[in-house]
C-alpha cells in the first residue's frame, strides 16, 4: 500500500493537478492566494505539499467505493467498484447513496447545492430545539432552578458551536460533514422530541395557571429536562456529529459508523435520500480522472437540473 501511494504521488507531480485551480479550491478545500488580477499566485513548494496531502486524504477516504486505473497516456483516474462489490460492501440503496454523495464530492458547482439541500432538511427542527433550549435557559432560573437553566445554555452553547463548525468546512468535506450532521441531528431530534412535544404542551397549558399547576409543571421538568433533553446533547451529540463529520477513517468505516450508531441501514438512507435525490439516479461507468471529469459533470448537470 505505501509503494502504491508512493507511485500515485509521483505520477500526481507530472499531472495538471497544481494547475486545476477549480480542483484545488473546489474539490480538496485548499485556498489559493491570488494576485491583483484574481489569478492564482505561483504555487510555494509547501502549498504543493498542502495539496498533495489533501488529495491523498481524500483519495484515501474514498479507496472502498472507487478504485484507480490508468488510462491513455499515463493519467490515473478513478471509476466507482463493481456494482456487485460496492452492493456487497454498502447493501444495493447504500451503494447509490455512496456513489451519489461521491459524485457531489467530486463537483465544486454541486457541493454547495448539496449543504443546502441538507440544512434546508435539518433548518426547521433545528430551530425549533433552538428556540426550547433559549426559552428554558432564560426562564429555569426565574422558575427557581438554576441548576437546569445551566444546563440548558450549556446544550445550546454545544449545539451552536457543532452548527458553527459546519461552517468551517470546505470542498469535498463540507459534503461529508453536511450528510453526517443531518444523520447525527435526526437521531438526537427522535431522541429529545418525547421532551419538546409535551413542553409545548404544557407551555400552552400554564398560560394564567395557578400556583398548583405551575408546580406540577415544574415536577415534570425536574424529571425530564436531563433525561429526554440535554443529557442527550450534552453525553451523545457531539460524540456522534464528531464521527459522523471526519474524514480519517474512510467511507466504509464512515458508512458503518453511521449504520451501527443509528440504529441500521434504513435509518441512514431515509435521512439522506431525500437531500440527495437531485443529485444522480443511477450508476454510470465514466472514468472520473482527479481534478478533470466532463462526463460525470455532464450527468449531474442534467440530474440537478
Amino acid at each position: 500500500m505505501e509503494g502504491w501511494r508512493g507511485y500515485l504521488v509521483e505520477d500526481m507531480a507530472r499531472k495538471p493537478l497544481f494547475e486545476d485551480y477549480e480542483y484545488i479550491t473546489g474539490v480538496l478545500g485548499v485556498p489559493l492566494p491570488l494576485d491583483e488580477s484574481g489569478t492564482p499566485t505561483p504555487l510555494t513548494e509547501e502549498l504543493r505539499q498542502q495539496i498533495l496531502h489533501e488529495q491523498m486524504l481524500f483519495e484515501g477516504f474514498w479507496d472502498d467505493a472507487v478504485q484507480k486505473v490508468k488510462q491513455a497516456g499515463g493519467v490515473i483516474g478513478a471509476r466507482f467498484l463493481d456494482a456487485a462489490e460496492g452492493i456487497k460492501s454498502f447493501g444495493e440503496e447504500g451503494w447509490t447513496i455512496i456513489q451519489q454523495l461521491y459524485r457531489v464530492a467530486t463537483n465544486p458547482e454541486l457541493i454547495d447545492t448539496f449543504a443546502g439541500a441538507i440544512w434546508r432538511y435539518t433548518k426547521k427542527k433545528v430551530s425549533d430545539l433552538k428556540k426550547v433550549l433559549q426559552q428554558l435557559a432564560q426562564k429555569l432560573g426565574e422558575w427557581g432552578m438554576p441548576t437546569f437553566g445551566d444546563m440548558a445554555m450549556k446544550a445550546l452553547e454545544l449545539l451552536n458551536k457543532t452548527i458553527e463548525s459546519l461552517g468551517s468546512l470546505a470542498g469535498w468535506k463540507k459534503a461529508i460533514g453536511y450528510a453526517g450532521f443531518a444523520l447525527a441531528f435526526k437521531w438526537l431530534w427522535d431522541k429529545v422530541a418525547d421532551f419538546i412535544e409535551p413542553y409545548r404542551e404544557w407551555m400552552e397549558k400554564i398560560q394564567n395557571a395557578g400556583a398548583a399547576v405551575m408546580d406540577e409543571f415544574k415536577s415534570w421538568l425536574q424529571d425530564t429536562v436531563k433525561e429526554k433533553l440535554t443529557s442527550f446533547i450534552e453525553t451523545h451529540f457531539k460524540g456522534i456529529v464528531d464521527k459522523l463529520t471526519s474524514v480519517a477513517l474512510g467511507v466504509k468505516p464512515w458508512w458503518d459508523a453511521a449504520v451501527k450508531i443509528l440504529g441500521g441501514v434504513k435509518f441512514v438512507i431515509d435521512v439522506l435520500r431525500a437531500p440527495m435525490k437531485r443529485f444522480g439516479r443511477k450508476p454510470i461507468s465514466s472514468t472520473q480522472a482527479p481534478g478533470a471529469a466532463p462526463q460525470l459533470e455532464e450527468f449531474l448537470l442534467r440530474a440537478a437540473g
